[in-house]
Formats: structure tokens, C-alpha cells, sequence
């Protein structure tokens, strides 16, 4: 079983060396560490390339996206297994060992993934991703209990369009299940375009996870994820875009459908907090009037005034809210 590792590089010089280090520590060393450069503009390629021949170095000219970079460095390189790993995540130095020991357990895996903690400005959080899942959701997923991990024995593809346990730098997956799948979709600009590409594993895969949080996910301000709201208008592009384009979703319409709905009206309130009126507007444009609710009715009517009444009105209500919000909790 060879493991190839894939990292896409744009414009992180402060977070990949650590990367790097957590990757090439591993106490299963994989057969080859891959790093496309999509175009930076830092040091980073530098970084990488201080690590001499433990890394190969890709680079592309100009920056075409995180979907290109990993489609890239996964058609070169020569693992039967791809490890992928984002640029300012950290690995457990057991990862790559824990991955393999689940893969010989269960032969018939060819997708796993682990469950992780985020770090956000330097501070873990007291609960890992799993920690979150709703009530029942492994049990619906058929988990059966390995001393090496879990194995999935029903599909989980429709359990994730309500929520979503997997993140790139904690998947691995096999050469011959992305040939199937083809590779990520470089059309998708959304920041939720790794999500379309699991989707499309997952409608076909034997699935796997390692419940312990191997795998770190730093945020800081140079990550794109930080912003909850722009990543609910993504989610819901994302969604969209299987919903218009997965033949195999089709059995899970009502459950997309009502996501959608869902995370416009959260992402539509979030846009009014933060004073992004064009967002909100776009966003209402799509919710049937139905959905909207009086909160929401009011907060649109805010945003189609004329500026700088607008953001008048909105500061004057926030802060009518705000100070509701503390008398209640007296």
C-alpha cells in the first residue's frame, strides 16, 4: 500500500513549513510528498523547496484555483493511495499509520476519513468535528466498530447534506476511486468545491473513518473558511450545482431543497449583521416569501433603502436588538 501526499500552495509561507514538518514526521513515511504552487506570490515555494528531495515541487504560473492545484498534483503522483492535505493543516504524526492499519483492516475502503479539531488563532477548541454530529447520525450511517476504526456498511452521501463531517486534509482515498469520479471540478468556484467532489466519491465508495482527531485545521485570517456567511451563500451554490448536475443526488432532492432553504435564511440574516445589504438582497431574491418570516421581511426592507439610510437603520436596529438581548438576560 504506497501513499502518495497532495498539497495545494497559495500564498501561505506562515503555515506551510509546519505543514511540511507534521507530513514528514510521520511514523509511516509516505511514498511521496507532492506540493503544487498555484501562482503564489510569498514565499512559500521557497519554504517548500528548502526541504529538498523528501518534496516534490510543482509550479503553476498563474493561479487557477484549488480545484487545478490538487487535479495536478494527484495526476502525478504515483501512490495507489492519495493523502490530501491543505497547505496550513497539521497531521498527527500516527495519521498516515492509523489510515493504513483501517485501509488493510477493511480491504474493500477505498475512501476514509478522520475526524479533526480546529485551532482557531492559535487556541484549539474543546470539541472535535465528530463531537458535533447529530443524534443518531452514526448509527444511521450503519457504523460498525473496528479496534481499527469505524466501517460504514450503508451510503452516508445523503446524511451529508445535512451535516458534513469530512475536510480534505483529513480524507484519503484510492488512485482508482478518483478515476472513477473524475477529479475535482475546476468549473465549481465556490469555496465549498471540495464538498462537490466528496458527494461524487461518496455516491460510489466503501467508506471508513477514525473517530480520534488526527488532523488540526488552523484558522486564521488568511482563510477563506473564516467567514461564515460568504461560506453559507457557497454552501448553497454548491448545492445548487449538485442538485442541477448529480444524477445520483436525485433520490436526495427534498433533503437539498431544504438545505438550501435553510442556509440562504441563516446566510441572508448573517449578511444583515454584517451590513452586507447586496448579499442580503441577492439572497432574499431567492427565498419564497413564504420562508422569509417578519424578522427577515423587515431586515430585506433595511436593505433596499437608498444609502447611507440604510446602514442608519441597520446599526440603529442592531442596536435596539443588542440592548433587548441584555435586558432579557437580566
Amino acid at each position: 500500500m504506497s501513499m502518495s501526499v497532495v498539497i495545494p500552495l497559495y500564498n501561505a509561507a506562515a503555515h506551510i513549513g509546519a505543514t511540511l514538518d507534521a507530513v514528514l514526521a510521520q511514523t509511516r513515511p509516505p511514498r511521496e510528498v507532492i506540493v503544487v504552487d498555484d501562482g503564489s506570490e510569498d514565499a512559500g515555494p521557497a519554504i517548500v523547496a528548502g526541504h529538498g528531495e523528501r518534496v516534490t515541487l510543482l509550479r503553476q504560473p498563474q493561479n487557477c484555483g484549488v480545484q487545478a492545484a490538487r487535479n495536478r498534483g494527484i495526476a502525478a503522483a504515483a501512490g495507489d493511495w492519495i493523502a490530501l492535505c491543505d497547505a496550513d493543516d497539521l497531521w498527527a504524526p500516527d495519521y498516515l499509520a492509523r489510515q493504513a492499519a483501517l485501509l488493510a483492516a477493511a480491504p474493500r475502503l477505498d475512501f476514509t476519513f478522520a475526524n479533526f479539531r480546529r485551532l482557531v488563532d492559535g487556541a484549539p477548541e474543546a470539541f472535535t468535528k465528530f463531537d458535533q454530529a447529530p443524534a443518531g447520525f452514526w448509527q444511521e450511517a450503519g457504523r460498525r466498530v473496528l479496534p481499527e476504526g469505524w466501517v460504514f456498511d450503508r451510503p452516508i452521501a445523503g446524511l451529508t447534506f445535512v451535516w458534513h463531517p469530512i475536510f480534505p486534509s483529513a480524507t484519503v482515498l484510492s488512485r482508482a476511486l478518483v478515476a472513477a469520479v473524475g477529479g475535482f471540478d475546476p468549473a465549481l468556484a465556490a469555496r465549498a468545491e471540495d464538498g462537490e467532489f466528496t458527494l461524487r466519491c461518496l455516491y460510489r465508495a466503501a467508506v471508513g473513518a477514525l473517530p480520534e482527531p488526527l488532523v488540526t485545521i488552523r484558522r486564521h485570517e488568511g482563510n477563506t473558511t473564516r467567514d461564515v456567511v460568504r461560506s453559507l451563500a457557497d454552501e448553497v451554490t454548491a448545492l445548487q450545482f449538485v442538485r442541477a448536475h448529480h444524477e445520483a443526488a436525485r433520490p436526495y432532492w427534498p433533503v437539498i431543497d431544504a438545505e438550501i432553504r435553510k442556509r440562504r435564511i441563516a446566510a441572508a440574516h448573517g449578511a444583515f449583521a454584517q451590513g452586507d445589504h447586496a448579499l442580503l438582497r441577492r439572497l432574499v431574491a431567492d427565498i419564497a416569501p413564504a420562508d422569509r418570516g417578519t424578522a427577515l421581511r423587515a431586515k430585506a426592507a433595511v436593505a433596499a433603502l437608498p444609502p447611507p439610510l440604510d446602514a442608519w437603520t441597520n446599526a440603529a436596529l442592531q442596536r435596539l436588538s443588542a440592548l433587548a438581548g441584555r435586558r432579557g438576560g437580566r
